[in-house]
């Protein structure tokens, strides 16, 4: 039996080769693009904490302020909301409960125990991301 040797590719053997190369291709680009968003996701969320880190330890400095008096106790009141001191697209609201709407108590002290909480926002294709810290401050 004389079988003829078979030298060369045909094209259905370079049309499976480049059906698996653009699949291949295809799969690694939306890797990258996945890893890229992350990325990017991740870096925004960090500098957005970092402000609100550096903002609640200027609240935490000052203390307990008269200024916060009478705040808070009906409902949460917004104290600052300002884009002036962040760059590149974040913004900051300030805000603040009194221990008495936090509690839904109106027996407890008011003025002795605040709530302060800050949320930075921050937009990332399109869609508002925020972060949002808070801390207590007695007088």
């Amino acid at each position: 039996m004389y079988i003829k040797s078979q030298k060369g590719i045909t094209a259905v053997d370079i049309a499976i080769s480049l059906i698996i190369i653009t699949i291949f291709i295809a799969v690694i680009a939306n890797l990258i693009v996945n890893i890229n968003l992350n990325a990017e996701n991740m870096e925004r969320k960090s500098i957005a904490t970092t402000y609100a880190i550096q903002e609640i330890e200027k609240i935490k400095a000052k203390g307990y302020i008269e200024d916060y008096n009478d705040k808070g106790t009906q409902k949460e009141e917004e104290i600052t909301q300002s884009t002036d001191n962040i760059k590149n697209g974040y913004a900051k609201k300030v805000s603040i409960k009194d221990y008495v709407l936090i509690k839904n108590d109106n027996s407890k002290q008011k003025n002795l125990v605040k709530e302060i909480a800050v949320e930075i926002s921050y937009k990332l294709n399109n869609k508002e991301q925020n972060v949002k810290l808070s801390t207590y401050i007695t007088k």
